[in-house]
């Protein structure tokens, strides 16, 4: 298999006409590498990058390389960088990566470990190299380095390439037999390299030389190469060329290279060291003239060409050096190199460096146009690295930049700081409405009053106040009065785990938003080009469901669908297609289950949809669970609860559906300290209750009769008032027993009504399930051998030959409702819906004497 070595960016390669290839060094690289960790840690200049790179090249492996710097000490950054090197490994990889951001949580880290092994193919062997990690310092982005060197990838050697020792508890890693670390005694020139390496400059030295040369450098590879550029032009100068190396490391690169090379080039080449982006077309662009680029590639000990990233590469040392001399460039100069630089970050996707470089070269303008195309929700440490430009930018220079406002707020709210931007939307509103009327005020004022009908619209769950649509009607109400075409800065909708945003279980208060929702839409449609359209009916459709009206639930959500389809809505579709699968589970309709699941998995072709595959896990997980195959579900929703993750949208969607699996895996105590300890609790009640009823449902199967007795009545009280059944539907047998456990209980003091209707309705949902789970095993060809005790075979086989069960209750010498208990029982374990399938089921499994 031909050897693939990728990388992110520039990184220190060698230079092949110089380079001594060192069969020592190979070897002990070649018994590493069958580590899931390699360290390689040595000072400057001692051939790290070089001897991992000489190495990479003639192996049997695909690598991908990052070079890091100090500007990934961002962790958006640093995601960017990363997400596009392992794309080159796999398309689809660099898409789920930049889909999942930067992973801050369990679940996102998880999800980050699961994606290689869904996607690379698993008899490869692949390699990821972290050049020069001792620059990284960012605790966010070495927590993240930390973290996966301690989870071994199945197909993966991760090497780490660092001047100090990485702090990824090494200790327990080698104890483990994980990792192999190569050192800087290991790297050294042997003598007999040393003399390899002057013959291959072509230089005939004699033994003493080259011993003198060796002691004086201890094998540093640097200060070798040094010595030898400087004996190539003066080989009788060899007392001189050692002197001077041991004098100035730098002093020697001005003289053998910077002060030899035309002035133009001293300047371009420091130029390039203002950057960090070193792509063949950037290079060009900045040298406005081949020639320049030609006599460059002289200096090829320290400056090459890389094939594979179509990037010149400057030696760090010598980047060093450079970076000491950038006071010779006036200002101009300096802002030309990073607009240029910027220019070409931003027409290549390399959004943050843009940014940076924009920020550097003052350009404020640019930085708003970049931001104005983020998502909805701006992950957390890109917003807060946006607003600290914002905040330390000249007001002057700001101020006139008419989307620079909207986009303030939108970076706060993304930060949760929605008190503070609201604070600063009404105080743009009041200065604003007292200057004279114009377009450009009309443009500023429509701005604010949608940022500031968003944050009523998302904090209506603490404020119980439903009357968002009145401000997005102002913000309509300038849009028509502005001259301008009003750039919208996000097209799509971000939703959490519910359409509905009530928070108390006030009667008619669900009814009071889904109103205000449909009176916003109309506003929305102009202000936000269509943002939302179909949520009032998802919230009506919503509703209904948990009403258990699942006719008229069905009707609004289709609608729901049908909307959200022609303005690629596609939070609102994927929620659509999720409440239609909980509605067909409900009836039992496995055929429309498959449709449902392919239009689901159909999203994951839709490029602008960038939480496509996070969604289609959590809702795919929900189905598995359900169907009793936890196993099936997404590792990554598979671990720990994440908690307290600032401005997650999805967040809490994933937990609900992590309940799913938890309870479908017995995992009850778990779920109890999760839903106990605070984390459970949601602001919208309709999280509220599922966590009621799911703590009842626990403590049940527990043998905790009072506690779940206590958790089933304070779900009583938040469902009562409107209504709300199918969170204890779907609990189904489960649920079923619980209130047969309720009415027998004397204290219990929950109405026997709503107890004998919830009975009743979990009855039949556990039916309608076992129906689906039954075709869903016949489908995939799943042996499921029933086992029913001597009680349950006696009573159906009395069944099958005609009893009624009156007469059941009189053979068996059991009461009329054990009876009807134990057929409920059967009926579950066969996945029947009526006598007819119980009685087809058991002769098709044998059951039946």
């Amino acid at each position: 298999m031909k050897t693939h070595i990728f990388h992110n960016e520039a990184a220190d390669l060698p230079e092949n006409r110089t380079y001594l290839e060192r069969p020592r060094v190979h070897k002990l690289l070649e018994e590493a590498i069958k580590s899931p960790y390699v360290t390689v840690t040595a000072g400057a200049g001692y051939g790290k990058t070089h001897a991992v790179y000489s190495f990479l090249r003639n192996y049997d492996a695909s690598t991908a390389w990052i070079q890091l710097s100090q500007r990934d000490n961002l962790a958006t950054r640093f995601w960017e960088s990363f997400a596009r090197t392992l794309g080159l490994y796999s398309k689809r990889v660099a898409e789920r990566l930049r889909e999942l951001g930067f992973p801050e949580t369990d679940d996102q880290f998880a999800n980050m470990l699961s994606i290689p092994d869904d996607e690379l193919a698993p008899g490869e062997k692949y390699v990821l190299v972290f050049d020069d990690l001792h620059f990284i310092e960012d605790e966010m982005v070495l927590r993240f380095i930390k973290r996966a060197a301690q989870v071994p990838f199945q197909n993966i050697t991760m090497v780490l390439i660092s001047r100090v020792n990485p702090d990824i508890n090494t200790v327990s890693l080698l104890s483990k037999g994980l990792l192999v670390n190569i050192n800087e005694d290991e790297l050294r020139f042997t003598e007999e390299e040393t003399a390899q390496y002057f013959q291959l400059l072509g230089l005939n030295l004699s033994s003493q030389s080259v011993a003198n040369v060796y002691s004086d450098t201890l094998g540093w590879a640097f200060a070798i190469n040094l010595v030898g550029l400087s004996l190539k032009k003066a080989p009788s100068h060899e007392r001189d060329a050692r002197i001077a190396m041991k004098l100035n490391i730098f002093k020697m690169i001005e003289d053998e290279i910077f002060l030899v090379i035309s002035e133009r080039l001293r300047l371009f080449l420091v130029r390039l060291s203002l950057i960090d982006h070193l792509s063949s077309d950037l290079v060009s662009i900045l040298a406005g003239d081949e020639t320049l680029v030609d006599e460059m590639k002289k200096v090829s000990s320290f400056i090459r060409y890389d094939i594979y990233l179509s990037a010149y590469l400057i030696h760090h040392l010598f980047l060093d050096y450079l970076r000491q001399k950038q006071d010779i460039l006036t200002e101009e100069e300096k802002r030309d190199t990073y607009l240029k630089a910027a220019d070409w970050c931003n027409a290549n996707d390399y959004q943050t460096d843009a940014i940076s470089y924009y920020d550097k070269a003052g350009d404020y303008k640019a930085i708003v146009r970049i931001a104005h195309r983020f998502p909805l929700q701006i992950p957390f440490e890109q917003a807060k690295f946006v607003l600290n430009i914002y905040d330390n930018a000249p007001v002057e220079q700001l101020e006139p930049i008419v989307h620079y406002h909207s986009q303030r707020s939108r970076l706060l709210m993304s930060m949760a700081r929605y008190d503070e931007a609201a604070a600063e939307i009404k105080e743009r509103i009041r200065k604003f409405s007292a200057l004279p009327a114009s377009g450009a005020n009309n443009q500023i004022l429509c701005g604010a009053y949608k940022e500031l009908g968003i944050i009523e619209f998302l904090m209506s769950p603490y404020t119980d106040c439903y009357d968002f649509d009145l401000t997005l009607k102002k913000a309509n109400d300038y849009f028509m009065r502005s001259p301008y075409d009003v750039q919208v800065a996000f097209t799509s909708i971000s939703l959490n785990t519910w359409a509905s945003k009530v928070s108390g279980p006030r009667q008619g208060a669900m009814e009071d938003f889904i109103a205000a929702l449909t009176r916003a839409i109309p506003h929305a449609m102009s202000t936000l080009d269509g943002c939302m359209y179909g949520l009032d009916d998802l919230a009506k459709g919503e509703l209904l469901f948990y009403k258990g009206s699942l006719k008229a639930a069905e009707t609004s959500i289709l609608q729901a669908l049908r909307k959200a389809e022609t303005r690629n809505q596609y939070e609102i579709r994927n929620r659509s297609l999720f409440y239609l699968l909980r509605i067909k589970v409900a009836q039992g309709n496995f055929e429309k289950i498959q449709t449902l699941l392919n239009a689901l998995e159909q999203q994951l072709e839709i490029g602008d949809y960038t939480l496509r595959f996070t969604s289609y896990d959590i809702v795919s997980s929900w189905y598995y669970s359900l169907l009793g195959q936890p196993q099936l579900a997404a590792n990554w929703l598979k671990g720990n609860f994440t908690r307290d993750s600032i401005g997650a949208l999805i967040v809490g969607f994933g937990n609900f559906i992590k309940t799913k699996y938890y309870y479908a895996d017995k995992r009850y105590h778990e779920l109890l300290s999760f839903i106990e300890d605070g984390h459970g609790t949601d602001a919208v009640l309709l999280g509220k209750l599922e966590m009621k009823a799911l703590e009842a449902a626990c403590h049940y199967q527990l043998k905790d009769t009072a506690a779940a007795l206590a958790a089933l009545r304070a779900a009583y009280d938040l469902a009562s008032s409107n209504d709300l059944v199918m969170p204890f539907v779907e609990r189904g047998k489960d649920m079923r027993t619980l209130t047969a456990a309720a009415m027998r209980d004397d204290g219990c003091d929950i109405p026997r009504p709503w107890l004998e209707m919830i009975h009743r309705k979990a009855a039949t949902y556990a039916k309608r399930l076992a129906q689906v789970i039954s075709e869903y095993k016949r489908a995939n060809n799943i042996n499921d051998d029933v086992h029913l005790s001597p009680r349950e075979t006696a009573v159906l086989n009395d069944l099958y030959h005609g009893l009624s069960r009156t007469e059941i209750a009189a053979s068996q010498n059991l009461s009329i409702n054990t009876v009807k208990m134990v057929l409920n029982t059967i009926y579950t374990k066969l996945g029947a819906d009526n006598m007819a399938d119980v009685v087809r089921a058991a002769l098709e499994r044998k059951l039946i004497p």
